[in-house]
């Protein structure tokens, strides 16, 4: 029997036993006949492990951090108190080892994070166990999932998916497989950035053929607006995945945009769904957005613009070239670039390999802080100048200065750059002048 659904749990939905037990229950009710599932970490536990390896490099061991939030929720789902013991004693052994070294060696940051899918993939399985269906916990690279060797931030290889059909059909009862993690062709183990389990149950879904992945968040699918900012912002019931794609590189954080390359190659629908309401519609991804016009307003809180300057005598072309060799080398994420006049700009979000890329530019750099961004999203919006016409005018109706503007740099959106303080008040603008119910997809 073919496997047809992947469900793929965030740490939001697996917060507590009550959350466990309300997954497991959506596995078995909206599954169908042979469902695969996939699982991040507990919410917190990934930045968790990261405070407890911070501390060991500074001497200081607090792995009973990590045994305490797993014990808590073991008691809370009535399971066996030693089912996670051979990984706390695992876990503190690393956490030794850093201590006396006072460093981490390569890969051993990954090795630390993957304590939290690993887990939680037990926890997952023995309850769905206990709830009478057979279940068997799989972390990823038992699979065959292979990635390159780029720790923190690792990509998968075409090669690394052909076996895991063949290793699935070979696991007993619903496969419970770790999100985030794979190894490397030399056998290290490799994690695929935050928000990568996305990424994993894209790729399990890809391998076997399913027919749609689900993908299983602590809000109503993708929303018309962040909801923190826009309190009326409602869910897009259906999105293409361009646009989704602009959300997820704008800033949006339901949707991990490299998760949509493989359900795009393989024909394979996506829903975005809400843990804590199973019969409500969620968010359809498909291959088009269906109208014209924009559907949400995506915002990202805190942006910086990189700059580069050009020499007179220089060639622009090269000296981007080199801007992104630079940002891919300290594992920085390029957000929209501008050129104009003597310089390079790019938008970029705040982070350790941001000072490494700027000693490495040298004194031709500069960075500008306190700003943030909005961006209009829909399906050829880019270049729609009445649409920019409109949403300048909105945002001078409430006196916020626009920084910059992005207009037909990007097929599917519309980028304004505002101070950080302004943020808020531009999205809430932007939504109600653009996103009025008649126009929304909601």
């Amino acid at each position: 029997m073919p496997f047809d659904t992947v469900l793929k749990f965030g740490g939001a939905a697996l917060a507590d036993g009550p959350g466990v037990q309300r997954a497991c229950k959506i596995v078995a009710e909206r599954g169908g006949s042979r469902p695969i599932v996939v699982v991040s970490a507990h919410q917190g536990v990934t930045d968790l492990l990261d405070t407890v390896g911070r501390s060991a490099l500074e001497g200081h061991l607090e792995g009973d951090r990590i045994r305490i939030r797993h014990r808590t929720l073991l008691r809370q789902l009535d399971l066996e108190p030693d089912l996670l013991d051979r990984y706390f004693t695992e876990l503190f052994g690393l956490l030794a080892e850093i201590q006396v070294r006072r460093r981490l060696l390569s890969g051993q940051h990954d090795h630390l994070l993957s304590f939290g899918e690993r887990m939680s993939a037990r926890i997952v399985a023995q309850s769905l166990k206990k709830m009478g269906l057979r279940a068997t916990p799989i972390d990823a690279w038992d699979l065959g999932l292979t990635t390159d060797s780029n720790h923190g931030d690792a990509r998968p290889l075409p090669e690394g998916t052909a076996q895991i059909r063949a290793a699935l059909e070979q696991v007993v009862g619903i496969p419970v497989v770790t999100g985030f993690l794979a190894k490397d062709t030399r056998g290290n183990l490799t994690t695929m950035g935050r928000n990568g389990s996305d990424l994993t149950a894209a790729l399990v879904a890809e391998a076997v053929g399913a027919t749609e992945v689900q993908l299983w968040k602590a809000v109503g699918g993708m929303m018309t607006a962040d909801p923190e900012i826009v309190p009326d912002a409602r869910v897009v019931e259906s999105l293409g995945f361009q646009e989704a794609t602009e959300y997820a590189f704008h800033g949006a954080e339901v949707l991990y945009g490299p998760a949509l390359a493989p359900v795009q190659r393989g024909g394979i629908s996506v829903r975005v769904l809400d843990v804590h309401d199973p019969a409500a519609r969620g968010t359809l991804l498909g291959a088009r957005t269906v109208g014209a016009g924009p559907v949400g307003i995506a915002a990202r809180r805190n942006v910086l613009r990189l700059d580069v300057a050009i020499g007179a005598s220089e060639l622009r072309a090269p000296r981007v070239a080199e801007l992104f060799s630079v940002l891919a080398r300290q594992r920085v994420e390029p957000g929209v670039v501008s050129t104009a006049g003597d310089r390079i700009g790019v938008l970029v979000s705040p982070g350790g390999g941001l000072d490494a890329a700027v000693a490495e530019l040298g004194r031709r750099a500069a960075v500008t802080r306190d700003l943030a961004l909005a961006a209009v999203i829909g399906r050829d919006v880019g270049c729609d100048t009445a649409l920019a016409t409109r949403a300048m005018e909105l945002l001078a109706e409430e006196r916020i200065q626009i920084q910059e503007a992005f207009l037909g740099a990007r097929a599917s959106s519309q980028v304004f750059v505002v101070q950080a303080a302004d943020l808020e008040r531009a999205v809430r603008a932007l939504h109600a002048g653009l996103l009025c119910r008649e126009r929304a997809r909601a």
